[in-house]
């Protein structure tokens, strides 16, 4: 009983604490309730209390002891449903405004029906379009060979679902993940040449005139996400060959100031990155590598050699080094045993870096902005600050569909990669 007071505690002060927030925000909604926050609040309780007399009268019937225990988890799985669910409300609101008809963030609000419509809670689905998809994408010109590009990766990435539902239905485990890897081979080198392939000049409109006229910020998202993906791939990569090297030194090597080494690693962490800006800024200036992509991601590999060299230090410290004194046993050099053994076994953990790499360069927005001055070369980060330039005449519906467009390419890596990601490379790696 006592381990289940802070749980209730610490649940009713949370809402305590979403309460009053939406109590302060009152005047930002399309339609106040007088003390709907005090409504909602004691629904909650009122639900979750019943939910949780119900597991309580279920466990005296079933197991005495252990009533009050089915209550507090009961009422803890309440409190962690609505949590996922104000998790992904915005995504899911902000997808309802990117199909919208018109370019407002309002614009999908029914002016009858229930209250949780016209509060602007949920959208209204009569008024979806895709409307500022096309507005987007309708000034991208491809080549025939980037639609073939596109074709492929569609197939692939259908093909990577279909072996994924095959795995589940009792076919052969090897050779489905031999044909696993074939086809995140094609999916990695379709995207990689249909972004290299990609020009700014692809994005233009015909005036009356016959005459080609280039593209407004807001219709080149295809271009942008090309620029991000190009960025953060690079800079993923380099991440992967710097901390791969650098970790195994420092994991598997003893060499003097090698401690004070990891120390300045530590120090440098401590700092966040934006200190830097001017000295950063200064450098590029120098080096002539302003609004170039060598500049940018030069400028992000630095900032990711302490904390990757660290973490794959880390990892290499949790495999035992027998495996490469049996390989140096067998004949083999130091970088032999690096790369036939150490490599394949920490593909996991490579993957982990990219990853953490890539999403953390995808999302970024300070530094870009700074380095970053044509709009050719802008990220999607930047692309989409330019929806919002004017505080009162933001284009919702466009910042919507762009940032629904842009957000893509993170779900298709995760979903690629998520099965190196649960460290099945791994298994089998040392003998027991």
């Amino acid at each position: 009983m006592m381990r289940l007071v802070p749980r209730f505690l610490g649940i009713i002060s949370l809402l305590a604490v979403a309460a009053a927030a939406m109590a302060q925000s009152e005047t930002t909604r399309f339609v106040t309730i007088p003390y709907g926050w005090l409504k909602f609040l004691i629904a909650f309780v009122l639900i979750t209390g019943g939910i949780a007399l119900a597991a309580y009268l279920y466990g005296r019937f079933t197991r005495p002891g252990k009533a009050l225990q089915y209550a507090g988890t009961a009422a803890t799985h309440m409190f962690i449903w609505l949590a996922i669910l104000l998790t992904f409300y915005p995504v899911i609101y902000l997808l309802a405004v990117s199909l919208n008809r018109n370019n407002s963030i309002t614009a999908a609000l029914p002016t009858t029906g229930n209250v949780l419509f016209r509060s602007g809670v949920l959208p209204d689905p009569s008024k979806f379009s895709l409307i500022q998809y096309q507005t987007v994408l309708g000034e991208t010109n491809l080549f025939w060979y980037q639609w073939v590009l596109i074709g492929v990766f569609i197939l692939a990435l259908v093909a990577m679902i279909a072996l994924f539902v095959a795995q589940r239905g009792g076919f052969d485990p090897y050779r489905l993940e031999r044909w696993r890897t074939y086809t995140g081979w094609v999916l990695f080198l379709s995207v990689g040449v249909l972004v290299l392939s990609i020009t700014a000049d692809q994005f233009y409109t015909i005036n009356e005139a016959g005459e080609r006229v280039r593209s407004s910020s807001e219709r080149k998202i295809v271009l942008f996400i090309r620029n991000t993906l190009l960025v953060s791939g690079l800079t993923g990569i380099f991440a992967v060959l710097i901390s791969t090297t650098a970790g195994y030194a420092f994991a598997r090597m003893k060499f003097e100031g090698r401690y004070q080494t990891l120390l300045t690693f530590v120090f440098i962490q401590m700092f966040p990155g934006f200190m830097a800006l001017v000295a950063i800024f200064f450098l590029m200036n120098a080096l002539d590598l302003l609004n170039s992509y060598i500049g940018l991601i030069l400028a992000y590999s630095g900032g990711a050699i302490s904390f990757a060299s660290w973490i794959f230090k880390g990892y290499l410290e949790s495999i035992s080094p027998s495996l490469e004194e049996a390989a140096l046993v067998d004949g083999t050099t130091r970088w032999g045993a690096f790369w036939r053994i150490i490599l394949p076994i920490s593909i996991p953990m490579l993957l982990f870096i990219f990853l953490l790499q890539f999403i953390g360069t995808y999302s970024e927005f300070i530094l870009a902005n700074v380095l970053l001055t044509g709009e050719d070369k802008w990220t999607v980060g930047i692309a989409l600050r330019s929806f919002t330039f004017n505080r009162f005449n933001t284009q919702w519906g466009l910042l919507a569909a762009s940032a629904v467009l842009g957000s893509l390419p993170i779900l298709a890596i995760f979903y690629s990669f998520q099965g190196a990601l649960t460290g099945q490379h791994q298994a089998g790696g040392v003998k027991g």
